[in-house]
C-alpha cells in the first residue's frame, strides 16, 4: 500500500508547494458585509465516532427513495475508510456501514462521490491500496439481509494513471469513466500530469480498461493533475476540472487550472478541449477541486478554492456560445461571514445555486451551507447555515445534495458529538 505523495487538508493530492498556501489561506480572514440569512434549521443525522469510519469529505449520493450514501476517507474497521448509507426509517434516520475497507488489496481511502445503477450497485474509487498499490476501482452489490458485497473491477499500478481522484460517472451501456490525479504518458510534470479513462465491462466478467487523455500539462497547456468527478452532457460529452495547468498568460507559473471537455469521435477516440483557463485572483478563480455541474440548457458551474476579488474563492458558471464558453463569475467569497475556500460539487434547483465553503462563517472559520440566487444583473447569496463545530459539525468539504422538498444534505469533515464529522440535513 502507497500513499499519495503529497496531501491537502482534504487528503487530496497536490503539487509540491501549495501546503503552505492552503494553511495561510484557512488562517486568513477578512471583514466584509455580511450577507443575507434564511430561516433554515440544520439537523444532524448522523455523527461519526471512528469505528464507523471518520473524516467523510466528498458529496452525497441520494437514491430514488431518499437514501443517502457516501464515504469516508478513513476510520472503520482498519482505518482505511468505510462506505455508509443514512436512510429514514420510520421517521428515524439510520445509519448503516456497508462496506468497511481492510486498506490492503480490497483498496484504502475512498475518494469522491459515489455512482449507482439501476441495479442498486454502488461504484467508487479507493486513492490507493489495491493489488497494485496506488488505487482501486471498486463495485458495492447489495445482497440479502443487508449484506453488501466489494468487487474490485481495477486495480491501479504505476506505470499508467494513478491515484484516481472524483467520483465515477456511469454512461447507459454500463461503462464507468473517471480521472487519475497522477501518471500518464508525459513526463512534464513530476509522477505525471493525470489521466481520464474507462472502463468496460466484458462478456468474461472481466472489466478492460483504457486511457481516454493524457493530459501535458504545461507542455500544451491542457491542464494537469485532474481532481474532481466527472460528469455527463446531453450529448454524451465529459467534463471535468484540472487543480492546476493551463494558460500560462497570467497566474501562477504551472497554471491556475481548467475547465475541459472530452468529445467522443465516429472512430472511438476523444477529443480534449480546454473550456476555460482560470486566471486566478482578482480575475475568476484559481484550483478547482471539485468538478462540475450541467444544467439542462447546458451551463455548467462549479468552485474554485481560492481566487476570486477576495482570494477567498469562487463561485463560476460557463456557458457554451457559437465562439466558445463564456465564464461568469456568480460570487466571490470574502473569507468573512460569508464563507471561505468552497471545494464542492454544486446543486441546481428553480434557478438557484447550493453549495458549501469549508471556511470562513463564524470567527473560526467552521464553514457554511449557502444559496446564490440571481438578483438583476448580478447574484445574491443567502447563508443558510453557519457551522459551530460542536454540535453540528465542521468544515463542509463535500457538496450538497436536495431532496424534491427542497431540504438540503451534506457532511462535514469534522465535529459533531463524536469529534470525527457529521451526515446533516438543512430544511426551511
Amino acid at each position: 500500500m502507497k500513499a499519495p505523495i503529497l496531501e491537502n487538508r482534504r487528503g487530496r493530492s497536490v503539487p509540491p508547494g501549495l501546503l503552505l498556501t492552503f494553511a495561510a489561506i484557512a488562517i486568513a480572514s477578512v471583514i466584509f458585509t455580511a450577507p443575507a440569512r434564511a430561516s433554515s434549521v440544520e439537523t444532524v443525522l448522523h455523527n461519526f465516532s471512528g469505528s464507523d469510519g471518520r473524516d467523510p469529505m466528498y458529496s452525497l449520493l441520494r437514491d430514488t427513495a431518499g437514501n443517502l450514501y457516501g464515504v469516508t476517507w478513513i476510520g472503520g474497521a482498519s482505518d482505511a475508510g468505510t462506505v455508509f448509507e443514512v436512510s429514514l426509517q420510520v421517521n428515524v434516520w439510520v445509519t448503516n456501514i456497508l462496506y468497511s475497507f481492510k486498506g490492503g488489496t480490497d483498496g484504502y481511502q475512498p475518494f469522491g462521490r459515489l455512482t449507482m445503477d439501476g441495479n442498486g450497485n454502488l461504484y467508487g474509487v479507493t486513492n490507493s491500496g489495491g493489488t497494485k498499490g496506488w488505487g482501486t476501482v471498486y463495485r458495492l452489490s447489495p445482497g440479502p439481509n443487508g449484506h453488501w458485497t466489494e468487487t474490485i473491477l481495477w486495480s491501479f499500478g504505476h506505470s499508467g494513471g494513478y491515484f484516481p481522484a472524483g467520483g465515477l460517472a456511469l454512461d447507459a451501456a454500463g461503462n464507468l469513466y473517471g480521472t487519475t490525479s497522477r501518471g500518464g504518458g508525459t513526463n512534464a510534470c513530476i509522477n505525471g500530469c493525470g489521466i481520464v479513462f474507462k472502463l468496460s465491462p466484458t462478456t468474461k466478467g472481466l472489466w478492460k480498461f483504457s486511457a481516454l487523455y493524457h493530459f501535458l500539462g504545461w507542455r500544451q497547456h491542457d491542464g494537469q493533475y485532474p481532481n474532481g468527478d466527472l460528469i455527463f452532457d446531453a450529448a454524451g460529452n465529459l467534463y471535468g476540472t484540472t487543480f492546476e495547468g493551463g494558460s500560462l498568460s497570467k497566474g501562477a507559473a504551472s497554471g491556475n487550472g481548467t475547465a475541459f471537455e472530452l468529445s467522443p469521435g465516429p472512430t472511438g477516440a476523444w477529443t480534449e478541449k480546454v473550456i476555460h483557463s482560470f486566471l486566478g485572483a482578482p480575475s475568476d478563480g484559481q484550483y478547482s477541486l471539485a468538478g462540475l455541474t450541467v444544467d439542462q440548457a447546458g451551463n455548467l458551474y462549479g468552485t474554485t478554492q481560492v481566487g476570486g476579488l477576495g482570494n477567498r474563492g469562487s463561485v463560476f458558471e460557463l456557458s457554451p456560445g457559437g465562439n466558445g464558453w463564456t465564464e461568469t463569475l456568480l460570487y466571490s467569497f470574502s473569507g468573512g461571514s460569508d464563507g471561505a475556500n468552497p471545494a464542492s460539487v454544486l446543486a441546481l434547483n428553480s434557478g438557484n445555486v447550493y453549495g458549501a465553503a469549508a471556511y470562513g462563517g463564524n470567527t473560526l472559520g467552521d464553514g457554511v451551507v449557502f444559496k446564490l440566487s440571481p438578483s438583476g444583473s448580478g447574484w445574491t447569496e443567502e447563508v443558510l447555515h453557519t457551522f459551530t463545530n460542536s454540535p453540528d459539525g465542521v468544515r463542509p468539504d463535500g457538496g450538497v445534495v436536495l431532496d424534491d422538498a427542497g431540504n438540503i444534505y451534506g457532511s462535514t469533515f469534522g465535529g459533531g458529538t463524536g469529534g470525527r464529522g457529521t451526515v446533516y440535513q438543512i430544511s426551511n
